[in-house]
């Protein structure tokens, strides 16, 4: 089980690059050709040898200095208790994750906010919400604005414990709790 996370994991960070902000293109049908969209016909690059080169997009790709880790953690989160689960990022640092609720019969009674903030200078500091998912599961790339603490913020309002389940690959550092 942990080698095919790890496969899908490494599958995952080769297609997404972990570096850069997720963009939506539709799939090329017989209309819609696969090349980037652009304005005019002025502004495509000019051929050369059959191919039309662009120039690399910021965020493309995120070259790390150290090579990519997994983690698969399950998080306790006991009746009526609320904690946060947080990971060390650099900004552009990546990550891909899922998220799932064990047996959790009611979605509705989880608070689950996944976000991020940075150290506060002189008490101000920069705080994010990425997602709000009240207990669905989830999964998606994430690229850390900043650097900073980013995680989940877990609060459980059912009448049982539930345990959180999170998979984890990409460039960062489990913070202690």
């Amino acid at each position: 089980m942990k080698t095919t996370i790890a496969a899908f994991a490494s599958a995952c960070l080769l297609l997404a690059g972990c570096g850069g902000p997720a963009v939506e293109v539709p799939a090329p049908t017989a209309e819609t050709p696969a090349a980037p969209v652009v304005e005019t016909a002025a502004d495509l690059p000019p051929v050369v040898n059959g191919w039309r080169e662009y120039p690399l997009g910021e965020g493309v790709v995120s070259i790390q200095p150290a090579k990519w880790r997994t983690d698969v953690i399950d998080v306790p989160v006991p009746v009526g208790k609320g904690l946060e689960y947080k990971l060390a990022m650099k900004k552009g640092q990546g990550v891909v994750y899922n998220v799932t609720y064990g047996d959790l019969a009611h979605p509705g009674l989880m608070e689950v906010e996944f976000h991020g903030h940075t150290e506060q200078v002189d008490g101000v500091g920069d705080l994010m919400f990425y997602s709000k998912t009240g207990g669905s599961p989830e999964s998606g790339v994430f690229t850390a604005p900043w650097d900073g603490i980013h995680g989940w913020y877990l609060k459980n309002e059912s009448d049982k414990d539930v345990t959180v389940r999170l998979e984890l690959a990409g460039f960062y550092e489990l913070e202690e709790k």
